[in-house]
């Protein structure tokens, strides 16, 4: 028979309790929006004022299954825009979209502005038209750092406007 310690004891339940709550987080996010839809924030349908001909849309591309690093990413691109473009936003000149790569439908957006993996693209669009865009792929390398982020995003982003 072998001798355990109380605090290898403790340890390992400690360990199995996260694991459950793991467990039931992810079967939150994976399972219970189809058993309750509408209970969840931004289930509903929610109509928007028409977009101007000309704009500029920031998408972030993230794959199903998100890291704490994409999560990261999308609140400083949010409090970016916030504190230097609302005027932009109010007015539908700057439009901000997070896109799921996996969900049906969404596919194209790889070609369309060939990139392989989760990025941010800022894209022009004039008269209706996509005139150019850019990938922000290098946005990646400053993701632990706030405040370089949120400039990097803001310079780019002030280029297209």
């Amino acid at each position: 028979m072998i001798a355990t310690s109380p605090d290898l004891k403790e340890s390992w339940a400690l360990k199995r309790r996260s694991l459950r709550v793991q467990l039931l987080v992810c079967f939150v996010i994976l399972v219970a929006p189809g058993i309750f839809p509408g209970a969840f924030p931004g289930a509903s349908k929610v109509e928007a004022a028409p977009l101007p001909d000309s704009r500029v849309i920031v998408y972030q591309f993230h794959r199903r299954f998100r890291c704490e690093a994409c999560h990261t990413l999308e609140a400083a691109i949010r409090e970016t825009l916030k504190a230097h473009f609302p005027e932009e936003i109010k007015e539908g000149r700057l439009v901000f979209e997070v896109v799921d790569l996996d969900a049906e439908g969404n596919g194209h957006y790889a070609q369309d502005y060939d990139f392989f993996y989760n990025t941010v693209i800022v894209v022009d669009v004039e008269k209706g038209r996509e005139t150019r865009f850019k990938n922000l792929e290098e946005v990646w390398s400053l993701v632990d750092k706030r405040d370089e982020t949120m400039e990097f995003i803001r310079s780019h982003i002030a280029e297209y406007l």
